[in-house]
């Protein structure tokens, strides 16, 4: 009879040492940490075929994607080039729990970045799920300066859905006309309306007929724009 009671303790003893185990086996998944060395500058590029200023991320706009895994602290040192402009960038989506100045908000809950100063944004991505991350002072989002955060499961965890692969997209209005233009504009009195974009970007890239630009650079926009 001493048996089944000998066993019941050893159960006992096993299900006191099960969480445990998950919270060593939790810790070691929980401690990656995924860094990223950014440089904010302005750079001509033609995403279209029009050349202009863009504001890159290490010379690409869209910027660097994020890869994480849920749980994963991220860290972003980001040096602003831009010489004239601050910098600010927010993360859209992450809930930034413990870490609000690393929202991005300039103004709000961060300072913006002075030109030639770094920032060390730090983060902690806990949902997994497809994130955009865009510049948050002025009009620097629709110059470029955007991308995409990318946060999966933590290994071993089984995806809530059954799919064949991943595509990442990302949609922009394109305007040739420099995002300082179509500012004055905005706030001007009367008021000039940006108008219709000259095209739009898919991850990037984007379609427009340059023969209808002049040996300027002006083209519709800007005409309709400048009679406005």
């Amino acid at each position: 009879m001493t048996e089944p009671a000998e066993s019941k303790g050893y159960f006992v003893r096993l299900l006191a040492l099960f969480p445990l185990i998950c919270l060593i086996n939790f810790s070691s998944v929980e401690a990656r940490t995924v860094y990223h060395k950014w440089e904010v500058k302005y750079e001509y590029k033609s995403p279209d075929c029009y050349k202009k200023l863009v504001i890159t991320i290490n010379g690409i706009s869209p910027g660097p994607t994020i890869f994480a895994q849920q749980g994963d602290t991220v860290f972003v040192e980001l040096k602003n080039s831009l010489w004239t402009e601050n910098v600010a960038v927010h993360w859209h989506g992450i809930r930034q729990l413990g870490t609000p100045w690393s929202d991005g908000a300039e103004g709000v809950t961060q300072c913006p970045i002075l030109p030639g100063e770094t920032f060390i944004y730090r983060f902690v991505v806990d949902r997994a799920g497809t994130y955009l991350y865009h510049g948050h002072y002025g009009m620097q989002r629709a110059a470029g300066l955007y991308g995409s955060i990318i946060v999966s499961l933590p290994e071993g965890v089984p995806e809530p859905f059954s799919y064949d692969y991943d595509q990442n997209i990302i949609l922009n209005d394109w305007y040739h006309a420099s995002t300082n233009e179509q500012a004055a504009g905005l706030s001007a009195i009367p008021f000039v309306f940006v108008g219709e974009p000259q095209s739009l970007l898919i991850n990037g890239r984007g379609k427009y007929n340059c023969s209808l630009s002049t040996a300027s650079g002006s083209d519709g926009w800007s005409l309709q724009y400048n009679k406005s």
